[in-house]
């Protein structure tokens, strides 16, 4: 064979090897483009809102790969999604006044303060922002 031929048959080679990855990469992108879509569509909103209210309802469902949350009069705020990977770019907001969400069980009926992003499905989340927050307010009783 003469140089020329070695010379086509490296590109012909390079040419197939350089498909290969495209092709490999393109497969794998679409997955990761959906789970980045979905977890962007939970986890940020167009509108941040700060709010007042009672507890009403926790879901500690979290525990078990789905949603925890805390409804404040009738509003519902993600506060943990299990079994999603998040990236660590997310940023998350904070729950104060309690240890953790499983504290929040014994706090039904108790005032809390919210500062959320709002969600597509009309809910609220401490996704997207680490100054989000919802604060359990331990009230002073009047003596």
């Amino acid at each position: 064979m003469n140089k020329n031929t070695y010379i086509t048959l490296a590109v012909i080679l390079l040419a197939l090897i350089a498909l290969v990855f495209v092709q490999k990469k393109n497969s794998v992108a679409p997955t990761t483009s959906e789970n980045a879509t979905t977890t962007q569509k939970l986890v940020t909103g167009t509108d941040q809102e700060t709010f007042s209210g009672t507890i009403t309802a926790v879901d500690t469902g979290c525990f078990s790969d789905a949603t925890c949350s805390v409804t404040v009069d009738g509003k519902k705020i993600v506060l943990v999604t299990g079994g999603r990977g998040v990236s660590p770019d997310v940023k998350v907001g904070k729950l104060l006044g309690v240890n953790s969400v499983g504290d929040l069980e014994q706090k039904i009926g108790a005032h809390a303060n919210v500062f959320a992003t709002t969600t597509p499905d009309g809910n609220y989340s401490i996704y997207g922002n680490e100054n989000y927050y919802v604060e359990v307010v331990v009230m002073q009783s009047a003596s």
